[in-house]
């Protein structure tokens, strides 16, 4: 039911990743400055089968509709073509295309992948110009989410022990095709609560608590909570001073 959470980076860092810490920044590719700042423009026009293809329940939060709305543009198959490697290296998702429907396994990221993503996929970060144009765009259609990805973060790494329980368990369910999604969903609601009474959206919280379990798993959640932090450095300073 939460397995929107493969496309999860594959959204927010498309759009607004920053450099890996080492690497030359070098120029965003056309598409993604033009994906990025047509955003509102997409979420008027996209239409319900593309969310309905992608068995999302709310187009206007999560992750399924913001690729939902990115997808004929610069989706998986694009991605794939402009950075010349593969964005998973295990699980459903094959030749650019999503399978949001296994219960048995998820997309492994390619770390290649998510590196050419912080190299090439934030518009603006050395732009002022660029971002203040940007700045509304990223306001209305990715604060939110950014946001919630970077609580849940500060949450996962502040108990690395049940972290690692959690991740067990999670591949032993996998294991057993038993409700693997479910189970983070409900392991992590105390914590999502506590969220969502400061002000943060608890569905997006909820999810990205798996995303990250996820991502320890595979091994990329260093570079995503690097593109993710560059990300709000460059549109939501304050919020990191905070």
């Amino acid at each position: 039911m939460r397995r929107f959470l493969y496309v999860s980076a594959v959204v927010g860092v498309l759009l607004l990743a920053p450099v890996i810490i080492g690497q030359p920044l070098t120029s965003v590719p056309e598409v993604l400055r033009r994906t990025f700042a047509q955003l509102p423009e997409l979420a008027k026009s996209t239409p319900q089968g593309e969310y309905r293809a992608l068995n999302t329940w709310l187009p206007e939060r999560g992750l399924r509709g913001l690729y939902a709305k990115v997808r004929k543009d610069a989706g998986l198959a694009v991605l794939e073509n402009l950075s010349g490697v593969k964005v998973f290296l295990k699980g459903p998702h094959q030749k650019g295309k999503l399978r949001l429907d296994t219960k048995a396994d998820f997309g492994r990221y390619n770390p290649a992948f998510v590196r050419w993503l912080a190299t090439h996929g934030i518009p603006g970060q050395q732009d002022p110009l660029v971002r203040h144009r940007l700045q509304s765009v990223y306001d209305k259609y990715l604060r939110r989410t950014a946001r919630g990805f970077f609580v849940a973060h500060q949450s996962f790494i502040s108990q690395p022990r049940r972290m690692k329980q959690v991740q067990t368990r999670y591949l032993e369910l996998l294991d057993r095709q038993k409700d693997a999604s479910d189970y983070l969903q409900e392991t992590f609601r105390a914590d999502t609560d506590r969220y969502e009474k400061s002000g943060h959206d608890w569905y997006e919280v909820n999810v990205a608590h798996g995303f990250w379990v996820r991502r320890a798993i595979d091994g990329t959640a260093e570079e995503f909570q690097i593109a993710l932090t560059r990300l709000l450095e460059t549109y939501d300073s304050n919020f990191l001073k905070e």
